[in-house]
């Protein structure tokens, strides 16, 4: 096996092996945040408030307050309890234990889950949140004239910038901009 095919070998288990590292952090770190969050009614409707207590930025609250009067339940389900913040505590406590009486919407994974006792209509309102992904990580190789260049990219938002290698040595680099999303 010559040295340059050996080169791209070690690239591409460098690059599988930052990208598992990577992800693994990630989840780690995001762990406590992903808990379902037992919230107040006022919370729902005060997006600085909503902010401090889902762990998201202001504009990402002001957008989840704006949707939430829109949103519907994806399932209606009866729980049991003295009150609707009993109901409420009694939800989060099954949600964080995987509960299998619990419908499956309410356990399936999302970015945050909010958990508000709805003391006007007497009912508990799950709100599963998911979030733009504004940050990536890329890895993979862009083959010019029959030549192989390991990539390494990141994006933030619509922008996205690659480096582009030959051994040790930056041989070019690529910058795009996303036009359309869908």
């Amino acid at each position: 096996m010559d040295s340059k095919r050996l080169s791209y070998i070690l690239y591409a288990v460098i690059a599988a092996v930052l990208i598992i590292i990577t992800v693994g952090y990630y989840q780690h770190s995001n762990q406590k945040i992903t808990q379902p969050k037992l919230i107040t009614q006022d919370s729902m409707t005060n997006p600085a408030q909503l902010a401090k207590d889902i762990n998201v930025t202001p504009k990402q609250a002001a957008d989840i307050v704006q949707a939430v009067p829109d949103t519907r339940p994806v399932i209606t389900y009866n729980v049991t309890a003295p009150t609707v913040e009993q109901a409420a505590i009694d939800t989060t406590k099954a949600i964080k234990n995987k509960d299998p009486a619990l419908p499956q919407a309410v356990t399936a994974k999302s970015d945050r889950t909010a958990v508000v006792a709805n003391t006007e209509q007497q009912k508990v309102d799950v709100y599963k949140i998911n979030l733009d992904k504004n940050h990536k990580i890329k890895a993979g190789a862009t083959v010019i004239n029959d030549k192989i260049y390991p990539s390494i990219g990141y994006q933030a938002g619509r922008v996205e910038a690659l480096a582009h290698f030959d051994g040790v040595k930056v041989k070019g680099a690529t910058v795009l901009y996303t036009i359309a999303e869908w």
